[in-house]
């Protein structure tokens, strides 16, 4: 089966073979040669040999997401697969197997490798240190991934760099994966890509669920957990037989730091609620140091800068239990925000490493921030179950998924892609200043026309919701008299853009998710200040909602360390100065989710009772509902009761 992507990824490579004439039985200079230098006869077949198995070698290096990603058409970037596939072809002095019998189909993408011609492969056992995942589904085809490390042969040995691991794969309907596989195939791995594995499963029925499993090429015995997954309906299903004529349920989770504590939401979501499909709005892992310790959350190694770092911490992200099972158990569609590079990132910069015409200021890493993000971006797709999305534009994560006539869930970078200079501390009072300047942008002109364009496409195609995921606070959040200006309160034409194209093209059932705060806030999505067409206390006027979600773990002022009532009172404070907030909540850590039906979604928020252990108490705090057509909370909101934060409805102004 041939996985390879339509565009030709090796288009700047030739191989060069020599020609010979045909016909009245003189001799080329080439065959002249030959035939009176025998030794350079030998020499030059080997090199024929050589040539035509590299050349093979190659092309199926290629094919393995990881390799290339996301560098496809930017080769002095990624790995050099040309290199590789030599490297393979020489003869290994470890305990390995004759690979012919092996077939590598890998998913092109990201990550790609073949080494089909790969003379040997590992034979002495792999671990599959950590476990499955599945993401990015299409009505067809879904991402399958998981990291095979080799073991040590008897000798207490490792695969050096010529020897690949052989991985297969199959994926099928039945629970024990019984019967004739939906798809199914062979990928080899090796360190270049930290040993991971990223396939994509194709020729799937829609609107499906899936169950899949990895296994040792050499030892089918050796396999890793078995997973589930699931395809999304096709993009013309009626809204009324999506999933079933169920409602789809999203988990929405953002802001997972290790040390912060433990990732109960992760587990208790994926043992109690099972959402659908799980969204992360960014925040996966977080590049800092320091705290943890007397949780056992302390992260290994030091400030990321290199792709060493980048690897390690989400190698330890990805080994907490919780996160396992969660990624086991649905597919999953993510964008990063800022610290899956580092904090406070905008296009040249971040809080502590910004490149400026004069060079760069170096961060307590040692690394200046394109490197930083290089190796941070690289890193990301090597251990997330993500496609690529254009393989000319390497840094671009926005994309859509159209699932039936349900919804559109548009998924947005406001962080890495293209951000005009953000509040990095020193700078407050120049960003501030620079909040209302027309041609700010914060997501970059191309990612801006694209989602104006795809909500106007979704409502042309008759899609009744539209989901935005993004990540940070889109309504003017008031805190105190003061403004966050690394959050779209700094890029305020940018805002008003994106508002006045939904009023203007009276596009309707448009929700925003938002993570990135650590805290809770629920709102109707109007203009700025405007109480002339947006009444507060009806809703009417409005034009949208927003739900932004708390941190799986990660904590802020002035929630952060204050009691419960303390933090009430904070939120009785924030929806009080705040036109458009509907409610705020601080003192908890969690998630919540979507319950989307043709007539209206339901938002319910979970919270985790403690996090400084590993548990699975939590339990729901608030629900809202937004009726289809209303572009507005229904009232009373949340019907009039939550568990913790503060309603509007409830504060006396």
């Amino acid at each position: 089966m041939d996985r390879r992507p339509s565009m030709n990824i090796n288009s700047n490579r030739q191989m060069i073979t020599p020609s010979f004439k045909q016909g009245s039985g003189s001799l080329s200079s080439a065959q002249c040669c030959v035939r009176t230098l025998p030794k350079m006869r030998f020499l030059f077949i080997s090199l024929l040999v050589f040539a035509a198995t590299a050349h093979a070698d190659v092309a199926r290096l290629d094919n393995n997401l990881a390799f290339r990603s996301p560098f496809f058409d930017e080769p002095q970037f990624a790995h050099d697969t040309i290199a590789i596939s030599r490297r393979n072809i020489q003869p290994a002095r470890r305990d390995t197997v004759d690979a012919t019998r092996f077939k590598d189909e890998p998913y092109p993408g990201f990550f790609t490798s073949d080494f089909s011609n790969a003379p040997t492969i590992w034979s002495s056992g792999v671990n599959f240190t950590h476990s499955i995942a599945s993401g990015d589904p299409f009505d067809t085809s879904v991402i399958l991934w998981t990291r095979a490390m080799p073991l040590p042969s008897s000798s207490g040995q490792l695969p050096d760099q010529s020897v690949p691991v052989c991985v297969s794969f199959k994926i099928g309907t039945a629970k024990d994966l019984s019967g004739r596989p939906s798809d199914s195939g062979e990928v080899f791995t090796t360190y270049d890509i930290d040993f991971t594995v990223k396939v994509e499963a194709s020729g799937l029925k829609p609107d499906t669920k899936y169950f899949f499993q990895f296994a040792d090429c050499t030892n089918p015995n050796t396999v890793s957990p078995v997973g589930t997954t699931r395809t999304l309906a096709s993009v013309n299903t009626p809204a009324e037989k999506v999933n079933g004529g169920k409602p789809l349920t999203l988990g929405v989770f953002s802001c997972s730091q290790f040390q912060a504590g433990w990732f109960n939401a992760y587990g208790f979501a994926a043992h109690n609620i099972t959402p659908d499909i799980f969204v992360h709005l960014g925040d996966y892992i977080y590049e800092s140091v320091g705290g943890g310790d007397g949780i056992g959350r302390a992260v290994l190694g030091r400030e990321l800068a290199t792709i060493h770092d980048y690897r390690q911490r989400l190698e330890q992200y990805r080994s907490d239990p919780d996160l396992q099972f969660a990624h086991q158990s649905a597919p999953w569609i993510t964008v990063w925000d800022d610290h899956e590079v580092a904090d406070n990132t905008w296009k040249a910069g971040t809080t502590d490493s910004n490149d400026t015409a004069a060079g760069c200021t170096f961060s307590p890493s040692g690394a200046c921030f394109t490197d930083r993000k290089l190796a941070g971006v690289r890193a990301y797709h090597e251990w997330m179950p993500i496609r690529q999305v254009d393989a000319q534009d390497q840094l671009r994560i926005w994309r859509n998924f159209q699932i039936g006539k349900l919804l559109d869930l548009s998924m947005l970078d406001t962080r890495q892609y293209d951000r005009d200079v953000t509040d990095v501390g020193y700078n407050t009072a120049v960003v501030g200043s620079l909040a209302d300047e027309p041609r700010r942008s914060l997501m970059g002109p191309n990612q801006e026309k694209w989602l104006l364009d795809t909500l106007s496409e979704s409502k042309s195609r008759g899609a009744i919701w539209r989901v935005v995921g993004q990540q940070i606070v889109f309504i003017e959040l008031n805190e105190g008299g003061f403004l966050d200006f690394d959050a779209w309160d700094g890029y305020r034409s940018n805002r008003n853009r994106i508002l006045d194209h939904l009023y203007n093209n009276d596009i309707s059932n448009t929700i925003i998710l938002s993570g990135d705060s650590h805290a809770n806030w629920v709102s109707d999505l109007a203009h700025t200040n405007d109480t002339m067409t947006y009444d507060p206390a009806t809703g009417r006027g409005a034009i949208g909602v927003e739900f932004a979600g708390t941190g799986v773990t990660s904590t802020t002022a002035p929630f952060d360390g204050n009691t419960f009532d303390a933090a009430t009172n904070f939120s009785s404070i924030f929806v009080k100065d705040n036109i458009d907030l509907q409610w705020s909540e601080g003192f908890f850590r969690g998630f919540f989710t979507l319950e989307v039906s043709p007539k209206a979604i339901n938002a319910t928020y979970y919270s985790m009772r403690d996090v400084t252990f590993r548990n699975l108490d939590g339990f729901a705090i608030a629900s809202f509902l937004v009726k289809a057509g209303d572009n507005r909370l229904s009232r009373p909101v949340a019907g009039g009761k939550v568990l913790s934060g503060a309603l509007k409805s409830q504060v006396v102004n």
